[in-house]
């Protein structure tokens, strides 16, 4: 995943405790470079200056990103170059965090496979098995929930209706639990019904399992939007 500075407004450099090391909205670029084997990085914020603070390169900082859309990353890193004049960090997208103040309900249109496995309906005592599990698309999703269509016209799912889905992101394997808050048809002949649901017990790590998809799928629509704009 390569990152363009037209995507970002911008930049601070934080200790781990919080106090402010470092804050610009200029004067930094993702040059391409090449490591010792010949392979590229294109992962490295540069942010050049004077009179900058030089940070020890064993220490770990946060850089928090500013998007052109308005939401904020968070990225532990080390700083590999600090002098009064350049600060280098590299950005691991899959160490990225959405803040809080925005990812819940930031929401992404995607259409991922998933099933679901067990249900619970309203008066029942315990979850009853669906054998075989219904198989669904989620058409959106953020870290509070998902709106999905079940592939199975048979299968009717009712709200407070709970669920236990399975759902492939990004190579993690999440096992979530929600509940059907509204249905909703999705075509003018009202054959196709799709199923708002909000999850239920997320732990920390399935909330960042879905904050670095999320932010996968946008960084990917930015790409596309930025050829788009580069082809005229």
């Amino acid at each position: 995943m390569s990152y363009k500075k037209e995507d970002f407004t911008s930049f601070e450099i934080t200790s781990l405790d919080g106090e402010r090391l470092m804050y610009t909205e200029s004067n930094f670029d993702f040059p391409i470079m090449y490591d010792l084997n010949d392979n590229i990085i294109d992962n490295m914020l540069m942010i050049k200056g004077r009179k900058m603070p030089e940070i020890d390169t064993s220490q770990y900082v946060y850089v928090i990103a500013s998007m052109r859309d308005g939401d904020r990353y968070r990225y532990k890193t080390n700083v590999s170059v600090s002098t009064d004049r350049q600060l280098n960090v590299i950005l691991r997208p899959d160490k990225a965090e959405l803040l809080e103040e925005r990812r819940r309900y930031f929401k992404i249109k995607t259409n991922e496979r998933a099933f679901i496995t067990l249900r619970m309906q309203e008066g029942d005592d315990k979850p009853v098995p669906l054998d075989p599990p219904a198989e669904i698309y989620i058409k959106d999703i953020n870290v509070g929930g998902v709106f999905f269509v079940c592939t199975d016209a048979r299968r009717h799912f009712a709200k407070g209706d709970k669920l236990l889905m399975i759902i492939n992101l990004s190579g993690s394997r999440l096992e979530l639990n929600a509940e059907v808050l509204r249905e909703q048809t999705i075509d003018s002949q009202e054959t196709d019904t799709g199923y708002g649901c909000r999850f239920i017990g997320v732990s920390h790590s399935q909330e960042e399992t879905i904050s670095r998809y999320i932010y996968k799928l946008q960084f990917e629509m930015l790409q596309k939007e930025r050829e788009k704009r580069d082809m005229f």
